[in-house]
């Protein structure tokens, strides 16, 4: 029980679906998501939220090219 509320609170990290670099504090990027029904809407830490959710994450970088 105390191992899976430690990984409940477990940083994650957001990485470019491109080119694979980590996103860091401070750091601009863009999100694509699909709109979730009312009853599925997500809820919680935005990094958790967008890890799970997120169809794909791309840094300031590569969402310029």
């Amino acid at each position: 029980m105390l191992e899976k509320l430690k990984d409940h609170f477990k940083e994650v990290e957001l990485s470019c679906s491109k080119c694979g670099k980590v996103m860091e504090e401070g750091e601009r990027f863009s999100v694509t998501l699909i709109m979730p029904a009312e009853k599925q809407m997500p809820v919680g830490q935005l990094d958790k939220m967008l890890a799970k959710r997120a169809v794909n994450i791309t840094c300031g970088e590569c969402s310029g090219r």
